[in-house]
């Protein structure tokens, strides 16, 4: 049933198992009221070994486990107090705290319920465009340079017409990068040339020489000697890839429509005043 995969009742059942457990593990602890005595319950502890163990590895000695309860102790009295004396209210660092964690709640009910393939597959056709295998192309290249000569440019085309009329090789000047190279994509000939270049290259009819082409160092004659063209990767070769992109999608929409239910349930809006100085008039945040 499709009501099964709704984000909102993914939150609902993971806040009441989350707040149910919350409540579980601090049993007989503090409550709201400051006064009241303040009592480590048996799942705190709980908590505290097993998260000793698992950082370390091991269970926790008495002494250890001894320490951990003081350190605690001393956390709750601590923090007890600073409630009681208002300093939470505020807070720029709680405020985010709380509200991070609370991110992660709402972001985490995305998870609950893992997509079928057959939505993956829809997802993969509705984003094709984020699934495309780039074009690869194998190129040579001659290089004139401008610290060399005096002009460049005119050297690099009369040896475009030369190569072009009677195929004679064509001489050019040294350079710290290859002479040629085999199935490159885009990017990875714009980091090494700049991306004039290879919007260039890419663009240029395979087999002849063209040019003069800029580079980051000059000017250049290119010759494609071969063009694997992009295209659509298939499903099965992306479907991690897609998985992962329908998960960020599911964690975004989701964490919108939570935040879309607390603006309507909290009336967010904006002290007129404020508006004033904000240069606008009704807007909300």
């Amino acid at each position: 049933m499709n009501i099964l995969r709704e984000p909102l009742l993914h939150f609902t059942i993971a806040g009441a198992i989350l707040f149910g457990g919350y409540d579980w593990a601090n049993r007989g602890a503090e409550t709201s009221l400051p006064d009241q005595p303040l009592t480590i319950g048996e799942g705190q502890v709980r908590w505290l070994r097993e998260t000793f163990a698992s950082q370390w590895r091991r269970t926790p000695t008495a002494e250890e486990m001894t320490g951990l309860l003081a350190t605690l102790t001393e956390e709750e009295l601590l923090a007890r107090e600073a409630r009681a004396l208002g300093l939470d209210r505020d807070d720029t660092v709680v405020r985010r705290r709380l509200a991070q964690k609370l991110t992660f709640i709402v972001e985490d009910t995305s998870r609950i319920a893992d997509p079928s393939e057959d939505e993956l597959r829809r997802f993969h056709g509705e984003h094709a465009e984020r699934y495309q295998k780039d074009p690869r192309i194998t190129f040579r290249h001659v290089f004139f340079s401008p610290q060399r000569r005096l002009v460049a440019e005119a050297d690099a085309t009369a040896a475009l017409i030369r190569v072009s009329a009677t195929g004679a090789p064509v001489e050019g000047d040294p350079m710290p990068l290859d002479d040629s190279y085999e199935d490159v994509d885009r990017p990875a000939v714009a980091s090494l040339f700049g991306p004039d270049f290879a919007r260039a290259l890419f663009a240029a009819p395979p087999g002849a020489w063209s040019g003069p082409v800029k580079s980051a160092y000059g000017l250049h004659l290119v010759q494609a000697t071969h063009v694997r063209p992009g295209g659509a990767r298939p499903f099965e070769d992306v479907s991690d890839v897609v998985m992962s992109d329908w998960r960020r999608e599911r964690e975004r929409d989701t964490k919108a429509a939570y935040l879309a239910k607390l603006r309507d349930k909290y009336r967010v809006g904006i002290d007129p005043a404020v508006e004033r100085l904000l240069g606008r008039d009704g807007a909300r945040p």
